[in-house]
C-alpha cells in the first residue's frame, strides 16, 4: 500500500470518530430544512430525548410529509378526528342512519354490497341525498361503466375501474366510449395517473383504444406523450405520430422535446428527425444517439480543472452549512452567482462549483466534473465513469446533500446501506453513517458496492436501475416477459415503460452521464452498441437466460 493510500485509509479513521448524533440542545437552534429533519430523525432512531423535546422540535419539521413526521406519530400520536360513522361497514350498513349510509358508500365500498342492500340504500337516500341513490343505482345496471359514460359522469368511471376485478374491468370496460366523453374523461382529475398506469401495464387493449379518441390538442407535455406510447402499444401509428409532435411542442424541457423527437424518428423513420437531434445541444441519450449515425457538431460539455485542493473556510461536509448557502445564492443575480462559484473553484467543492455556475447560467450549460479521490485512482476507466455517472445524477458531486428520503452524500447511499456496508461488509471501526458526507468514504463504498451489483448486472443502464430501485426490482423488473425483449421499438419502448418515474428517468440520465465520461476520459463507447446489447442477456445480467 502506498503512503497515499496509507494516509487515506487513516484520515477515514479519524474522520469516523468524529460522528455523532445532534442532540435536542444541538438541533433546536439549527435552521429548518431537509438537514434538520434528518437530524431530527437521528435523534428519534438513535439518541437519548424526552416527549417534551420531541414535541418542541416538532414544530421545526420542514417537510411534513417525511420519514420524521412518521416517527414523531409513532411517539406523539396525533388527535384522530372523530368519526360519526364509526363501526358502519358491510353488515350493519342498513342499521345506519341516512347520514352515514351517504358517506359510507363510495364506488369501491358500494361494489362489496349486495345489488338488494344498494336497491335499499338507494331507497333511503332519494329524498336526502338524490345524487348518491343514482350512483347506487346505476351500479345495480347490467353495464355501470357504460351509464356512466352516456351521462358523463367521470370521476364515478374512474373509480369504477379501480375499483373493479380485473375480470370485471375486462367485461365492463372492453366496450367503445364516445370521443366526446374521453375528452371530458381527459379533464378529470387523476386522469394523469390513471393514463399512466394503463399503458405502463400494457393491459385491457381494448378500453384503452379509446385513449385514441382522445383530441391531441387537448393535450399536452406527459400526458400527450403517454397518449403516444399508448398508440404505439396498439400499433396505431398514425396516432402516435400525433401525439408525439403534440408532446414535442408542448414539452419545455430540452430533454422531453428530444425524447418526444427520437420515438418520432422510430415510428416514422424520417432521418430528418435524426437529423434534429443530433444539432441539440443537450447530453441525453437522443442526441448521443442521433450523433452515432449523423455527423455534427459535439456536444458541449464544461469539465473544470481547478489546480487547488481543498476550500478555505468552508467544510464541503456540514449539510447545515450546504444549506444555507443554497439559500443565500437563490436571491442572488448571475453576474453574482458566476462571482460567488469562484470561491467554490477547488477539487474539494468541484460540485458546489458547477451547482452555481449552472444556476447562473439558467441550467443550459453541462458541467461534467472529474474530482480527484484516492479511493478512484486504482479504478478501470469504465468502473470511474459509472461512479463519476452515478454521482453527477445523484448529487450533482456534492457532498452534503441530504435527500428527502434522507440518503447521504455524494453518492447518496441511505442510512440503513451504508451502515451495513461500513459496519457489516467493509468493518470500519467506529463507523457512523454521516460519515458518507466525506466524498472519499462516499466513492469507497460507491465502488463496493458496484462489485455486488456487478456480480449480476453487466450493462450500466441496468446497474443504475439497481443504484437506484434496488437488486430486486431490477431483476423483476427485466424478468418480465414484455421487458427489453427483442422487438420492433426495443429496448425503447421498454425503457419508457420502467414502473417508477424516478427509476425510469435515472438510468436515462446516468447512461448519458456514463457515455460522455467515458469519452472524457479517453475511452468511448456508442451509445447505440449500449442500446443493441440490451435485449442480449448474455450481455447484460445474470438474471435472463
Amino acid at each position: 500500500m502506498n503512503l497515499l493510500r496509507l494516509f487515506s485509509v487513516f484520515a477515514l479513521f479519524l474522520l469516523c470518530l468524529d460522528a455523532k448524533i445532534l442532540s435536542y440542545e444541538e438541533l433546536k437552534g439549527k435552521p429548518k430544512g431537509l438537514a434538520k429533519d434528518y437530524y431530527i430523525n437521528r435523534l428519534i432512531n438513535d439518541g437519548n430525548y424526552t416527549k417534551k423535546q420531541i414535541l418542541d422540535l416538532s414544530n421545526d419539521v420542514f417537510r411534513k410529509s417525511g420519514l420524521v413526521q412518521k416517527n414523531i406519530d409513532k411517539i406523539l400520536p396525533p388527535a384522530q378526528k372523530e368519526d360519526p360513522c364509526n363501526g358502519v361497514g358491510v353488515k350493519n350498513i342498513l342499521d345506519a342512519n341516512a347520514t352515514c349510509q351517504n358517506i359510507r358508500t363510495t364506488i369501491a365500498f358500494s361494489l362489496k354490497l349486495s345489488p338488494q342492500t344498494r336497491e335499499q340504500i338507494a331507497q333511503n337516500l332519494a329524498q336526502t341525498h338524490p345524487n348518491k341513490a343514482e350512483i347506487l343505482n346505476i351500479l345495480n345496471q347490467k353495464n355501470p361503466a357504460k351509464k356512466f359514460a352516456d351521462k358523463f359522469l367521470t370521476s364515478h368511471f374512474m373509480a369504477l375501474f379501480n375499483a373493479s376485478e380485473q375480470d370485471k374491468k375486462e367485461e365492463l370496460f372492453s366496450q367503445k366510449f364516445s370521443a366526446e366523453f374521453m375528452d371530458k374523461l381527459y379533464d378529470e382529475k387523476g386522469f394523469s395517473a390513471f393514463l399512466n398506469s394503463l399503458v405502463l401495464e400494457r393491459k385491457f387493449d381494448k378500453f384503452r383504444q379509446n385513449f385514441l379518441k382522445i383530441t391531441p390538442e387537448k393535450t399536452s407535455q406527459n400526458d400527450a406523450f403517454f397518449l403516444a406510447l399508448n398508440a404505439v402499444t396498439l400499433n396505431d401509428e398514425k396516432s402516435a405520430i400525433k401525439f408525439f409532435t403534440r408532446a414535442k411542442d408542448s414539452f419545455e424541457r430540452q430533454w422531453q422535446k428530444d425524447n418526444a423527437t427520437h420515438w418520432l424518428y422510430l415510428v416514422t423513420r424520417d432521418d430528418e428527425f435524426l437529423t434534429q437531434l443530433s444539432k441539440s445541444k443537450d447530453a441525453n441519450i437522443y442526441s448521443l444517439y442521433a450523433r452515432d449515425f449523423i455527423k455534427s457538431e459535439p456536444l458541449e460539455v464544461i469539465v473544470p480543472k481547478p489546480n487547488k485542493q481543498k476550500i478555505s473556510g468552508f467544510d464541503v461536509s456540514d449539510p447545515f452549512l450546504w444549506q444555507e448557502t443554497v439559500l443565500k445564492a437563490k436571491n442572488m443575480t448571475p453576474q453574482q452567482l458566476q462571482e460567488y462559484a469562484k470561491k467554490f473553484y477547488t477539487n474539494e467543492s468541484l460540485g458546489a462549483y458547477a451547482y452555481f455556475m449552472q444556476m447562473a447560467n439558467g441550467w443550459d450549460e453541462q458541467y461534467f466534473v472529474m474530482p480527484k479521490s484516492v479511493e478512484l485512482e486504482d479504478v478501470n476507466i469504465a468502473r470511474k465513469s459509472l461512479i463519476f455517472a452515478l454521482a453527477r445524477q445523484e448529487s450533482l458531486f456534492i457532498p452534503a446533500v441530504i435527500s428527502t428520503s434522507y440518503a447521504l452524500g455524494t453518492m447518496q447511499f441511505m442510512p440503513f446501506l451504508a451502515n451495513a456496508i461500513g459496519k457489516k461488509e467493509l468493518k470500519i471501526e467506529n463507523f457512523d453513517q454521516d460519515d458518507m458526507f466525506k466524498p472519499d468514504i462516499a466513492y469507497r463504498f460507491a465502488n463496493h458496492h458496484l462489485n455486488y451489483l456487478e456480480k449480476f448486472l453487466y450493462h450500466p443502464l441496468f446497474i443504475a436501475y439497481a443504484y437506484n430501485g434496488g437488486i430486486g426490482f431490477t431483476k423483476k423488473l427485466i424478468t418480465r416477459d414484455d421487458m427489453f425483449k427483442e422487438g420492433r421499438y426495443e429496448p425503447f419502448l421498454s425503457l419508457e415503460l420502467v414502473p417508477v418515474t424516478e427509476t425510469r428517468n435515472y438510468g436515462k440520465k446516468v447512461l448519458s452521464n456514463y457515455v460522455i465520461y467515458r469519452s472524457l476520459m479517453g475511452s468511448s463507447i456508442k451509445i447505440s452498441t449500449l442500446f443493441e446489447s440490451l435485449t442480449l442477456p448474455d450481455l447484460t445480467d445474470k438474471f435472463r437466460k
